[in-house]
């Protein structure tokens, strides 16, 4: 067994979460369904089809991911963004677009808990686990970055036209793919490899459970951050589609959606400034930030519409940073992936509710 470099292990998972962040067509999906004629209604139900595929896997993915492997299941996330964009691009219909969105739903299934307790774990290896969050926060201005590019070049992606942009997003995938190969597994997984797999299941699935029932603040932290999320996701969603019908020149689009995305880096390194705020007091700050950047919406204002964005994903980036440091702080390494992937399943299950409320009132 090769020796673990925490750093060369950190290395690749900022740069698989780069790739996996920067393909133009998944930052402006929305622009793209829209471009092609279809409604705001149907990509409500669209991004409703993706929750309810992200509420019936979540868990199960995470499950995965400590039962084969966190390697394994970052793997398998990349092969699902790279069917979903092989469907999208290839086969025309609104069906098709549904099951392209199910396999992106599932990417994000198989790399949600995977990522964090890979990098968690194999901090804890190496008896670093105060560095964990640096490496968060680090993630999160990452992912912010990544998408805010690919969000500033929306608009090439509608020139390129959606198969053009689906076969770039295939590329960028593979070359991710490749990435993954080389990282390190947990000590935490390899050491039950001798095990059958029924019983890792088992001790997984009780383990999961056991702690859950526990754990009611581990419940509430997990709503309340789902919560601000949501609205933030939605409310970026839609301004794609939103801002344009304020007059503003079709080559602005990308850049306003870009600062708004930069709000997230803001709330990053905010949240390693605020480590003694409770997260009570930190989510009633949040939430007020998310819901006053959802009522920008309604000015029809591009520039009080863009600053209400920034506030959001300034919101939702610092709660959420918060929100998993301690999370992993307080769940088992053996069902880490399991336990964190539950925070995903209940932000599903909002946005499942969210999602066409949200198609119908931005249609207004």
């Amino acid at each position: 067994m090769s020796k673990l470099n925490i750093k060369k292990q950190l290395n690749l998972l900022y740069i698989s979460n780069f790739l996996f962040n920067i393909p133009i067509a998944g930052a402006a999906w929305v622009l793209l369904l829209v471009s092609d004629g279809y409604s705001l209604i149907q990509v409500g139900f669209a991004e409703t089809v993706f929750h309810i595929v992200s509420l019936l896997a979540e868990i199960p993915s995470g499950m995965f991911a400590d039962v084969m492997g966190r390697k394994k299941s970052l793997i398998v996330s990349c092969v699902m963004t790279m069917l979903s964009a092989a469907v999208r691009g290839f086969i025309p219909g609104f069906a098709a677009v549904c099951v392209s969105v199910g396999f992106a739903a599932l990417s994000y299934n198989f790399i949600s808990g995977s990522d964090s307790a890979l990098a968690y774990d194999s901090l804890a290896e190496e008896g670093q686990i105060s560095k964990y969050d640096k490496y968060i926060s680090t993630q999160t201005a990452i992912y912010r970055i990544s998408n805010g590019i690919a969000t500033l070049f929306a608009g090439v992606a509608v020139i390129m036209g959606t198969r053009n942009a689906q076969i770039l997003s295939f590329g960028i995938s593979l070359v991710n793919l490749i990435f993954l190969l080389f990282l390190h597994e947990n000590k935490v997984i390899l050491n039950k490899s001798g095990d059958s797999l029924g019983k890792r299941i088992s001790d997984v699935f009780k383990g999961s459970v056991g702690f859950l029932k526990g754990n009611k603040t581990v419940a509430g932290l997990i709503f309340r951050n789902a919560l601000v999320g949501g609205i933030d996701v939605l409310l970026l969603f839609f301004l794609q589609a939103k801002l344009p019908m304020t007059g503003i020149p079709d080559w602005s689009l990308g850049p306003l959606l870009f600062i708004m995305s930069m709000g997230g880096i803001l709330g990053a390194l905010a949240a390693r400034k605020v480590k003694k705020t409770t997260l009570g007091k930190l989510f009633v700050f949040c939430i007020l930030l998310a819901l006053i950047g959802l009522a920008s919406e309604f000015t029809g204002i591009w520039y009080i519409m863009t600053l209400g964005g920034f506030f959001t994903a300034f919101a939702d980036d610092l709660l959420q940073i918060r929100s998993d440091i301690a999370l992993n702080r307080m769940v088992p390494a053996e069902q880490r992936a399991t336990l964190i992937s539950v925070n995903s399943f209940c932000f599903s299950c909002i946005m499942i509710v969210m999602s066409p409320l949200a198609g119908v009132i931005f249609s207004l």
